[in-house]
């Protein structure tokens, strides 16, 4: 038998919203994941795609707008022209609700919609027997990687799920809908489980092939790097996989910490250029940068003085970037803080406090408990972990804004006037 290709994308999102931190990038982010999802079509026209597996969350809402929705159908309609059979197993965002979008939706040949009872389907020309379920609601509790109909002996297993792998890296607030347990995933007897949910693609296991699609397109500066869709082969039996990088707009978040060789405008951008080499994508994409410079630098005069958002321009201007997020709260003079910390004088002695509430984090601890009402309600949310990395982050500004303020020039290595 041929070689088979099969495309995997999960968390599309259609109808939801994509960040513009930079105004100019409104009209690019608005489109973004419509744009993505053109790509996936014309990825898997490339490459004669056989299968499409989109486990979940195709949808932000279980009501989403008229574009979303036409955009779906149109992706729909070319993977029917071109001879491929498309699987949906909705998620948390979009599930299968009684009366709602997924059952209503319009019978398709080649279109399976998993609904909230498991299903198996068998390819028998190509070998496969594809299995999925659909969340029936928006905070789906149950295992249902228990529910899949194992494949039939001789047939090869691809099991299309939305689900939360505990362990799993995920960075933001992903609920833990329809829990499994990867140890469960690989002893059973599909060959490969098509994951939606976790936004970050990844492979979770080789035998099986677990892998999370992630989301094809960013949503915010939260989510960074790459992201696309997978396109996976099987050959004789065996798969292989690999993430194409198609998102149209790609988010970075940076902070550069080692300002001191950094002497020049110039080598301050071939430095930042070399941090945001990224993989090639086969398609144009834009990118957006949230940039944190901080501690010394022998820029900061140059840095400081200058408008922000001028400032901000010209870098963005000079790394070709859709937008930029400029963050020089903590940037400070080229001086070592350790050394003016012994000195008596104001500047020395608040060095000097700031120094023993870093290394205390029992300190840092009882200053939080005394200010926890004047918090705002989304840190108070955060973990106890979080809380202390936002309270050294707030020592770090502080610091900054003493030597900025109180220092009155001298050499770099602390004997200021």
């Amino acid at each position: 038998m041929a070689d088979l290709r099969i495309l995997l994308a999960a968390d599309l999102h259609l109808g939801g919203p994509v960040a513009a931190p930079d105004p100019e990038m409104e009209a690019s982010a608005g489109n973004a994941r419509e744009q993505s999802l053109e790509r996936m079509v014309e990825l898997s026209r490339q490459h004669s795609v056989a299968l499409v597996l989109l486990p979940g969350d195709v949808f932000h809402t279980p009501e989403p707008p008229l574009g979303a929705i036409l955009a779906l159908q149109k992706a729909l309609a070319a993977w029917r022209d071109m001879g491929a059979q498309v699987f949906i197993s909705p998620g948390n965002h979009d599930p299968w609700l009684p009366g709602g979008l997924w059952e209503s939706w319009p019978e398709t040949e080649g279109l399976t919609i998993f609904s909230s009872e498991s299903q198996g389907v068998e390819l028998a020309e190509m070998g496969l027997w594809v299995a999925g379920v659909a969340h029936s609601s928006e905070q789906e509790t149950e295992d249902l990687s228990w529910l899949l109909p194992p494949p039939p002996p001789g047939r090869t297993g691809l099991a299309v799920l939305h689900a939360n792998l505990s362990g799993t890296p995920k960075p933001g607030k992903h609920e833990p809908y329809a829990p499994a347990v990867l140890q469960n995933l690989l002893s059973a007897t599909f060959d490969l489980w098509a994951l939606g949910h976790i936004h970050i693609p990844q492979e979770m296991g080789q035998h099986p092939k677990v892998i999370y699609a992630g989301t094809p397109q960013g949503a915010h500066l939260g989510e960074t790097g790459p992201r696309g869709a997978w396109l996976l082969t099987l050959s004789e039996g065996a798969l292989s996989a690999e993430l194409v990088n198609l998102a149209p707009l790609v988010f970075h978040d940076l902070v550069l910490d080692d300002l001191m060789p950094l002497g020049d405008p110039a080598a301050l951008v071939a430095r930042l250029k070399e941090k945001l080499a990224s993989d090639a994508s086969p398609w144009p994409q834009e990118h957006c940068l949230r940039l944190k410079l901080t501690g010394p630098s022998p820029l900061w005069r140059l840095l400081e003085r200058e408008d922000p958002e001028v400032l901000a321009a010209s870098l963005k201007r000079e790394l070709g970037l859709a937008g930029l997020v400029l963050d020089l709260s903590c940037l400070c003079p080229p001086v070592n803080a350790q050394a003016l910390a012994t000195r008596p004088d104001v500047l020395g002695r608040a060095l000097a406090l700031l120094a023993r509430v870093d290394d205390d984090d029992a300190i840092l601890l009882d200053l939080e408990q005394e200010f926890i009402g004047l918090l705002h309600p989304d840190t108070r949310r955060l973990s106890d972990d979080e809380r202390l990395d936002w309270m050294k982050g707030l020592l770090d500004e502080t610091r900054s804004l003493t030597l900025r303020d109180l220092w009155q020039g001298g050499s770099e290595d602390g004997d200021a006037n």
